[in-house]
């Protein structure tokens, strides 16, 4: 639905009609897992562009978090990372105006058995420019290390688990001997949900979104992220081959794939779909051998043998 219809709709939470955000029509985008919400505006009246994105925090975000996402997206436009351009922002309004990079995402070509090589080798030589920078003054707390980890993997075992009583201490070791392989690993500034959703395909090249969370963590995690990403099918031996050979590789990927399975389950819906394939390839990974977490692998596999249907 769009025209006034829409913008009447709209009008309590995006402002449609006022200076500057005045336009002919609106369209919401597909939610993500992210509180935000993301609008497309057609026939802007004050801009040039003949549509752009609006990323509309919710309700009662500080002004200081606007301003914290939209300096990230600024200092890696600096480096060198085609992230979209910001043409105005409103932070005590709760708003961020970008440049529409359209609904084509690498998700999506994959999908579609496009070829899609060339995109992911271009999506890999990117990552260059976000781990050189090492730390960002926008980055949040903690770091993608120990402290961080051991929550998100906690999160897994509550959520996706639903162990009931709580997990007994084989499984608790083997997350413990997870988190402490990947936290021994090399650190640089990661993306942190660098994947094929993320990566939208606009006028020949890659471009990058939902990068606002950057912050140091393993030098491998957003190669881990992209190769064995849960939305798309490729090939094991395709996946193996873009996770490239660090020796950390695995562990990472492992700890990120169970991540995912925990947010899947926390917020359940559509999600659930993705998490058979992220469990498939964590117990894949952990069965080549580099890594001995065994009571980890039987817990994944009744998540990976069968969907997880919606309630």
């Amino acid at each position: 639905m769009n025209g006034p219809a829409r913008a009447a709709r709209l009008g309590a939470v995006l402002p449609v009609a006022d200076d500057p955000l005045e336009c002919e029509r609106t369209s919401w985008l597909r939610a993500e897992v992210s509180a935000r919400r993301y609008a497309r505006l057609h026939g802007l009246r004050h801009f040039p562009q003949r549509s752009a994105v609006l990323m509309r925090f919710p309700p009662g975000t500080a002004a200081a978090e606007v301003r914290r996402v939209e300096r990230c997206t600024g200092l890696l436009a600096q480096a060198g990372l085609p992230v979209p351009a910001t043409f105005a922002s409103d932070p005590e309004a709760g708003w961020i105006l970008q440049e529409d990079l359209g609904d084509r995402s690498l998700a999506a070509a994959a999908a579609e058995g496009a070829p899609v090589l060339d995109h992911y080798r271009e999506a890999l030589e990117l990552l260059p420019r976000i781990g050189r920078l090492g730390a960002l003054d926008t980055s949040p707390d903690p770091p993608l290390g120990a402290l961080r980890m051991r929550r998100e993997l906690r999160l897994f075992v509550e959520s996706a688990l639903a162990l009931e009583p709580a997990p007994g201490p084989g499984l608790l070791a083997d997350v413990e001997r997870l988190v402490e392989r990947c936290a021994a690993a090399s650190v640089a500034l990661c993306h942190r949900d660098y994947h094929a959703r993320n990566l939208m395909l606009h006028e020949g090249r890659v471009r990058v979104l939902d990068h606002q969370d950057a912050l140091p963590g393993p030098a491998v995690y957003d190669r881990v992220s992209l190769a064995y990403d849960p939305y798309v099918p490729l090939d094991d031996a395709l996946r193996d081959q873009l996770a490239g050979d660090d020796p950390a590789a695995a562990a990472v990927a492992v700890q990120r794939l169970c991540k995912a399975i925990g947010t899947y389950a926390s917020h359940r819906g559509e999600w659930l779909a993705a998490i058979a394939p992220a469990a498939r390839q964590a117990r894949r990974l952990i069965a080549r051998g580099e890594l001995r977490l065994p009571v980890l692998q039987a817990a994944l596999a009744p998540l990976a043998l069968r969907p997880v249907a919606a309630p």
